[in-house]
């Protein structure tokens, strides 16, 4: 069997940009950016948000109905196990990891890192560490890891940190697992640019970018990367 459950981590309780998931960016929130984008995926048979029992993300579960999207909460600080419980019940046999504060992830990027995934044989599919010849922006990022390796995952002795960061662990040497990095093609091979919101400073660049140049929740990557490169040349 083939299929593919993508779940959006997100949570309102950042320390350096609160409530970011619900900010204004041309419009639409933050979130409906990440969800509209990852459900324009071809690869992708369901998607999640996996957010937290804080009563904090009681809006961000409100955002979610809004937006039609399912929403599943668990741990605050256990990511790793609040994303097991966001597939439980389900039958697929890939994970797709997306971050919420990554407004302008590409559905066709996500498609491409579940597709390497499949040809490749790896447990663990990427497009975004700074390792392995990655050379995609940042914001684009996109991880695909088996079911078997993600429950073998939970079932380890991890640290508190191995599971905040999920992957952590893989990354680290700490769980063995075979391994993929996702090559960029040439119009999108701009390492040096980055789109995710990690403070409000991101956000209000990005906003800038998307009046200047009409982007829209339909945008391409390569039509975001051209507007990009060309506002950094200018």
């Amino acid at each position: 069997m083939t299929r593919t459950i993508a779940v959006i981590q997100a949570r309102l309780g950042s320390q350096r940009f609160p409530a970011k998931m619900l900010a204004d960016l041309g419009g639409h929130s933050v979130l409906e950016w990440v969800v509209t984008r990852v459900r324009r995926s071809t690869l992708v048979d369901r998607t999640v948000v996996a957010t937290t029992q804080e009563t904090l993300d009681d809006r961000l579960v409100a955002e979610c109905q809004r937006l039609g999207v399912e929403v599943k909460r668990g741990s605050t600080n256990d990511v790793l196990g609040r994303f097991v419980s966001a597939i439980e019940g389900d039958a697929a046999d890939a994970v797709v990891r997306i971050c919420a504060d990554n407004p302008f992830v590409d559905p066709g990027c996500v498609d491409q890192v579940i597709r390497e995934f499949r040809e490749s044989g790896a447990e663990y599919a990427f497009n975004h560490r700074p390792f392995g010849d990655c050379n995609y922006a940042d914001g684009f990022g996109a991880e695909v890891v088996s079911r078997r390796l993600l429950e073998q995952m939970h079932d380890s002795q991890l640290t508190e940190q191995q599971r905040e960061h999920v992957t952590l662990s893989i990354v680290d040497g700490s769980v063995r697992a075979s391994t993929h990095a996702c090559r960029a093609p040439s119009e999108l091979a701009y390492p040096q640019h980055r789109f995710d919101v990690d403070e409000p400073s991101d956000l209000a660049r990005l906003s800038q970018l998307v009046i200047a140049n009409h982007l829209n929740l339909k945008s391409s990557a390569v039509h975001i990367m051209q507007a990009a490169d060309s506002s950094s040349a200018s």
